[in-house]
């Protein structure tokens, strides 16, 4: 893990009770310049990416953190997810020799910055030759060798007189299902509540989720259970969340489950990506244009209430629709 410092970087933003919070997958960052850009229109104070990459050759051996870092004036935490080996089987596209992860830029230089290891669904570097596995994800897990796991990065701000907690996450997509994923997401809250947290404080849990699991995904993806964690039978994974399994936790996400930040071909879209509040309200929120990424970046306007204030329930924070820019 290490921080990207600009040239420059923009005043501190997050003194006030408002702030922007951006989440959007970048897909590697074939395009850091396009990308740097589109951060730039949008004007979070906060930016959490994932699939960033570092001196791999599909994105020409950059410093992708390094490039946004300069363009954007904002200082940038990154830490590694994966090493991205070289191999025969690798396409062009998926080239790798160096490493790729999450990253967190913001206006202003976090407090703090840590790392939580989340729970693996599946073993990148050995699960290729695991003939327990399915055929399908023995052959993707050839298509990418990698040694490394799932991780989230973390940073944290002083903001409106409390803390504010931002993680950038990117769960397991190619086996354990909806399980695994939700199972990971509850690792990130209680590492956090371990470093004593206090209940007050601001927290988000926000990144590419993978939360794909629906009937259409289930006709090429071979590990999905359709009524994991009490599912009902068709309804998506995106809409359980949404319904069930985040309620509980505190934590809600302020777009609906149909508004799509992923799509593949003509007919697959779905909502993988999250930006999960706990202990603040939601204003506003939209989804960017695509730019360079499969994913489209997501964003939200937080604020956090005055103690005198009520605090803004789950339920209130959801029914702000987002709107497409």
């Amino acid at each position: 893990m290490y921080v990207k410092r600009p040239k420059e970087a923009l005043p501190a933003s997050t003194e006030g009770r408002k702030l922007r919070l951006l989440s959007w997958n970048i897909g590697r960052g074939y395009q850091p310049e396009r990308i740097a850009e589109t951060i730039l229109a949008l004007q979070p104070d906060i930016a959490c990416l994932q699939e960033v990459d570092w001196n791999n050759q599909r994105t020409g051996s950059r410093d992708v953190l390094q490039i946004l870092a300069e363009r954007t004036g904002m200082f940038g935490v990154w830490g590694i997810e994966f090493l991205e080996l070289h191999a025969p089987a690798r396409a062009r596209r998926l080239a790798g020799g160096g490493a790729t992860g999450n990253a967190v830029l913001s206006r202003t230089l976090p407090s703090a910055s840590f790392r939580i290891e989340l729970p693996s669904a599946v073993d990148w570097q050995h699960d290729a030759m695991n003939a327990r596995l399915p055929r399908k994800v023995r052959r993707r897990l050839c298509g990418e060798p990698r040694i490394g796991a799932r991780f989230c990065i973390a940073a944290e701000f002083p903001f409106a007189g409390t803390r504010l907690v931002v993680c950038s996450v990117h769960f397991e997509d190619k086996f354990g299902g909806a399980s695994a994923r939700f199972r990971q997401f509850h690792s990130v809250v209680g590492a956090i509540a371990a470093r004593g947290v206090e209940d007050g404080a601001a927290i988000v849990v926000a990144g590419d989720f993978n939360t794909f699991d629906s009937q259409i995904a289930r006709l090429v993806v071979p590990d999905t259970d359709a009524t994991a964690l009490g599912r009902p039978k068709g309804v998506t994974e995106a809409e359980w969340w949404k319904r069930a399994l985040l309620p509980p936790t505190g934590f809600a996400d302020p777009f609906a489950a149909d508004d799509w930040t992923f799509r593949a071909g003509p007919l697959f879209r779905a909502k993988l990506d999250w930006i999960a509040v706990k202990n603040a309200a939601a204003r506003e929120c939209a989804i960017g244009p695509p730019s360079s990424s499969d994913h489209r970046p997501i964003w939200v306007d937080l604020e956090v209430p005055l103690p005198s204030e009520a605090r803004t329930s789950p339920a209130s924070l959801s029914r702000v629709k987002a709107r497409d820019l």
